[in-house]
């Protein structure tokens, strides 16, 4: 093991300053490929000591509480693991009931196709109020999730199986998603609970300051290409441990996800770091955070960094202690599957001795042999005469296998049959009686309360690992991503995965654990086929859906109607509506002011013809007495002819009984002869202008 510095008071001052990074910046190391490519000898010394020694610590916790020695021995009941036994005697039976591993087998049986139930395993849920357009990016999104689980990332689906055998027997399991950058897309590989080391009293994932993935061995040719690729620093790993003179033998690397304060601004970052378990040596170290994660004050100092994510539990369980790691059936049943093996052992030597036998032989038998084995029909010869034979032969008191211990066998087997929840009518075995459907049916439904509210932990867990996809989608993919889904040719953009409003959930329903419940459902469903407002056509095909018929939307195709209308032409329309109305407004406003134009203008003339009568009544009066006057004058000898203005139809009343002066013409009589000014009037002065206005404002 290489020399490490525990603290920095270990190191000269001269050394100390040469460890400060060179040019850190926090932004630039979230793209960063490596960043022990940046760090000193003694940094990466240092980092690579700390890792070895915390995981060791947290090693010894897990030891300390036993939980290891519990892990191992599971597994052994599980496996059935054959081990040979000393006592009662060299080689005595040692039988394993396969209780766990029926219990984990028929967990795995109904638990694997209720959560990957067809091709379709992802949906997009929509936060806030559903639209079209958002509705699209689900189903788009939903579609491509879908793909990447059972298509690219094509050992998912045997993982899966994988972790719903080991789930039941340990208790938890765990799944590592990422992107790697030498194959280009995402993965996601299954861990098992012994290879992924936190401390026993670790209360989360999201609060563990540290968690150590023991990386599955790997060749040393593997490590080189890692090395030549620039993915990691190159370092001498040497000959693995225990590997005699094989070269070729597998090293083992420790990756742990872990804070560590590589700027030295006081505040430790999540980052990633990959460790050589036997030499201690650092082969790299990524950012455990992005852009989104980083929280800073409004004077430039960071508050938080919000690591992401990588590693999802999947717990069978919770522990009674409040302790990180679930419990499974290797725990639950460990002490009555040790009392069950050990009473079938025991019925089992019983009944050998009581085969077998064995006893005493007097010394007045004379046999020339040592021990007597017979084969079926074989008979041997002695000296002794039978009498004295079956005196001088005593067998051992040995008693046939006990009936109150085989009784004893079954009851524990079905007291372990009820923690399992493995009754034998949920295995198809009804058993030899009848019983009525109705009874049945509760006996199966209370036997699936625990596999219920298990796999309802295990669709929790799911929509985590589904998150943490979904965060690398929309960081990883590419621009546009084609796939081919069902047959049907499809395109996602990583613009898709950025949105907020958009969330991803299991397709499967958690309630749903056997073919019966949901035949059972489809049938209560068709109750509404037919009635008023019922879609006809989505319950029919959630009836086919629920008998597992292929396709069924070609048995029932949707009606044909005209194409959906383009999503841009419906904007242009809209746009174009508004403007219109935008007009309609403008031109009503137009007309409103034309029309109270029109009413004040009616208005003014209206009053003007209210007030023409009286300013005809004073012309005629006024003409009149003008008449009067020069017919004086004329009687009176030669007055100047007078020539009135002319008033046509005016020939009302005066209203006014004091009439304005009538103009007279010049003096020696130089207006023009009578009746020429006016032919409705015989003569006088003229009054207004020649056109025949009445020289009154309004009144032409």
């Amino acid at each position: 093991m290489s020399e490490a510095f525990d603290t920095e008071a270990e190191l000269p001052e001269e050394e100390m300053a040469e460890e400060q990074p060179r040019g850190f910046d926090l932004a630039a190391a979230i793209n960063s490929p490596n960043l022990a490519f940046d760090l000193d000898e003694n940094t990466l010394a240092r980092i690579g000591a700390k890792v070895c020694e915390e995981y060791r610590i947290d090693v010894d916790s897990r030891k300390r509480e036993g939980w290891d020695e519990r892990y191992e021995e599971a597994m052994k009941l599980a496996l059935q693991t054959k081990e040979e036994k000393s006592y009662p005697w060299p080689k005595a039976s040692n039988i394993k009931f396969p209780l766990i591993s029926t219990a984990a087998i028929q967990f795995n049986a109904r638990a694997y196709p209720a959560m990957i139930d067809g091709p379709n395993i992802v949906k997009g849920a929509i936060k806030g109020r559903p639209t079209p357009e958002k509705q699209d990016r689900a189903d788009r999104i939903g579609k491509h999730m879908s793909w990447q689980l059972l298509e690219e990332m094509d050992d998912w689906e045997e993982d899966t199986d994988r972790l719903l055998i080991q789930l039941p027997i340990v208790g938890c399991a765990f799944r590592k998603t990422w992107f790697d950058p030498l194959k280009g897309y995402n993965c996601s590989h299954l861990v098992s609970a012994g290879d992924f080391v936190v401390n026993y009293w670790t209360r989360d994932l999201e609060t563990c300051p540290r968690a150590t993935h023991v990386l599955p061995p790997m060749y040393p040719y593997e490590a080189e290409e890692k090395m030549r690729s620039g993915l990691w620093l190159r370092v001498d790993l040497g000959r693995a441990p225990d590997a005699a003179n094989d070269d070729d033998a597998p090293h083992v690397f420790l990756e742990q996800h872990r804070l560590w304060d590589l700027d030295e601004d006081g505040y430790p970052e999540p980052y990633i770091v990959t460790v050589h378990k036997e030499t201690e040596r650092v082969v790299r170290i990524v950012a455990r955070y992005d852009e989104t994660g980083v929280e800073m004050s409004e004077e430039g100092e960071i508050v938080r960094i919000t690591p992401t994510r990588a590693f999802t539990k999947y717990g069978f369980i919770p522990a009674p202690d409040g302790s990180f790691y679930d419990i499974g059936f290797g725990t639950l049943l460990e002490p009555l599957s040790a009392t069950i093996n050990s009473t079938i052992n025991q019925l089992m030597d019983a009944g050998h001795l009581a085969n077998v036998q064995g006893g005493f032989i007097g010394d007045g038998v004379s046999i020339k042999s040592g021990n007597l084995r017979f084969k079926p029909g074989e008979w041997k010869r002695v000296t002794s005469a039978g009498a004295n034979l079956q005196q001088s032969i005593v067998p051992l008191p040995v008693k046939e296998p006990s009936a109150v211990l085989f009784q004893l066998l079954g009851m524990l087997i079905e007291a372990a049959k009820d923690v399992t929840a493995t009754q034998d009518i949920l295995g198809g075995d009804a058993g030899r009686g009848t019983m009525p459907v109705g009874t049945v049916s509760a006996l199966i439904e209370q036997g699936l309360k625990t596999f219920t509210a298990i796999v309802k932990r295990l669709h929790r867990a799911l929509k985590k690992e589904l998150a943490i996809l979904y965060r690398l989608n929309g960081r990883f993919l590419q621009p546009e991503a084609y796939f081919t889904f069902q047959d049907v040719e499809g395109v996602v953009a990583q613009a898709d995965y950025q949105a907020r409003d958009m969330d991803v959930v299991p397709v499967s329903d958690p309630n749903m654990a056997t073919d019966m419940q949901r035949m059972a459902q489809a049938q209560f469903t068709m109750q509404f086929m037919g009635a008023p407002g019922a879609d006809s056509r989505a319950i029919a095909l959630r009836a086919l859906e629920a008998a597992r018929v292929p396709e069924p939307e070609e048995l029932f195709p949707a009606p044909q109607g005209p194409p959906p209308p383009d999503p841009k032409l419906l904007v242009e329309k809209a746009k174009a509506d508004a403007k219109d109305r935008e007009l309609s407004i403008k031109a009503a406003e137009a007309a409103a002011n034309i029309a109270q134009t029109n009413a004040q203008t009616e208005k003014t003339e209206l009053e003007t013809l209210m007030m023409a009568p009286q300013f005809k009544a004073a012309i005629d009066a006024a003409v009149q007495q003008g008449v009067r006057q020069a017919m004086e004058m004329m009687a009176n000898g030669g007055a100047p002819e007078v020539r009135p203005q002319d008033v046509r139809g005016m020939g009302q009343p005066p209203a006014d009984p004091a009439p304005p002066p009538v103009l007279q013409g010049p003096a020696g009589g130089g207006g023009p002869p009578m009746g020429e000014g006016n032919p409705d009037v015989g003569g006088g002065a003229m009054l207004g202008p020649p056109d025949g206005g009445t020289g009154v404002p309004g009144m032409g």
